[in-house]
């Protein structure tokens, strides 16, 4: 009699991480499901540094290709996957245990027009603990008009039906980024519901080196993905209606890689983009909030870290500001923009007073004990 098939297929894609893919393959073998339920395959494409090795030695099942790139990797795997749903991890990330039963779990009692289940999201450091950085948006139904203005998740982080990644063409392997985004726009488009489960169970790994940190690649990508989706002649009107903020989210979302990556320049140049895709950016604090946040390392991007470097972003802020409202079509704009960014300092300052005034407390009152000890000292 023939075994069963799998529930699940996950597809590691591998090359030259060593360090991490044991990892990742044990996170798959951790799952709390019945072994035979989670198919893992291996994509090794073209690794120099025996990462496919380590992972053959942890129990996984490897394909071996010349390297052919991320997108590439991930339809191979995709290709041998036997199970109805799908899951893509990068080899230096990995899955909470629960994972995989909680998404099979909202899969089983959604309809079956569910396409996609996602889950929350951990970011995790170098030695793989957790950093501040944790947290996901809801979207769900019908999901293209949310998602044309930006990602929102990683690609480890959503389950999938394979059939559907198939009906679509799998990834598109002429990008250089961004791929993971463009078959969820895709997806999104072919219609279908998703779903979300509300935990974080899956750790997305912050190290230098990564794909994300590229900040001239993810750019570029990011807009190619962009262009594919507002060239359709048939995207519904309430997608088309978001074109100027999706083109405004994408710009702002380089320039603060490129400020990150300490381009001044280019980010000056994303950001003058952003606002000329939509000028009304410059005077919407909510829009500047999230530039600001956007400015801090990743796995950092907390309300705390706001407040400890406010100095930092008020400086980024304001010079962004003022290269883009040097354009005379912007000059109606500035005392909007002034308020507007007041409004994003002002609360980040009030934070930063009072919890100098708690140090300051708590300061006294260390003082004040300190005096009573050596009275008492002093009256024995």
């Amino acid at each position: 009699m023939s075994a069963r098939a799998p529930r699940v297929s996950v597809v590691i894609t591998l090359y030259n991480l060593r360090a991490f893919v044991a990892e990742a393959v044990d996170s798959v073998f951790a799952q709390t499901l019945p072994r035979g339920d989670v198919e893992l395959i291996v994509v090794d494409d073209g690794s120099t540094d025996g990462g496919g090795a380590v992972a053959q030695a942890h129990g996984a099942r490897v394909l071996r290709q010349a390297n052919r790139g991320l997108p590439a990797a991930r339809n191979a795997g995709l290709a041998a996957a036997r199970a109805p749903f799908v899951l893509f991890l990068d080899a230096d990330d990995r899955l909470r245990p629960e994972m995989l039963p909680a998404v099979l779990a909202t899969i089983e009692q959604g309809s079956a027009e569910t396409a996609l289940v996602y889950t929350g999201v951990q970011c995790i450091d170098l030695r793989g603990a957790a950093l501040p950085q944790r947290g996901w948006p809801r979207v769900e139904e019908y999901p293209l008009a949310r998602l044309v203005l930006g990602n929102v998740f990683p690609v480890h982080a959503a389950v999938v039906r394979r059939e559907a990644v198939l009906a679509v063409g799998g990834f598109d392997e002429t990008l250089a980024a961004a791929e993971d985004w463009d078959l969820w726009l895709r997806l999104a488009g072919a219609g279908g519901r998703w779903a979300c489960v509300d935990r974080a169970l899956v750790e997305y790994r912050i190290r230098p080196g990564a794909m994300h940190e590229d900040a001239a690649r993810m750019a570029a990508s990011c807009r190619r993905v962009l262009d594919k989706v507002f060239a359709q002649p048939e995207l519904p009107a309430a997608v088309r209606a978001q074109r100027a903020l999706a083109y405004q989210n994408l710009h702002l979302r380089a320039a603060a890689a490129y400020y990150r990556a300490g381009d001044d320049a280019a980010g000056a140049q994303e950001f003058r983009a952003a606002v000329a895709a939509r000028p009304a950016l410059l005077t919407e604090s909510d829009a500047l909030e999230r530039f600001c946040r956007l400015l801090l390392p990743l796995g950092y991007q907390t309300g705390t870290l706001m407040t400890a470097r406010w100095r930092q972003l008020a400086r980024t802020l304001r010079a962004a500001l003022t290269a883009a409202l040097a354009d005379p079509d912007h000059a109606a704009l500035r005392w909007r923009s002034e308020v507007a960014y007041w409004r994003v300092m002002r609360p980040l300052l009030a934070r930063r007073a009072k919890a100098a005034l708690a140090r300051g407390h708590r300061r006294a009152r260390l003082l004040a004990a300190h005096a009573r000890l050596l009275a008492f000292e002093q009256a024995g």
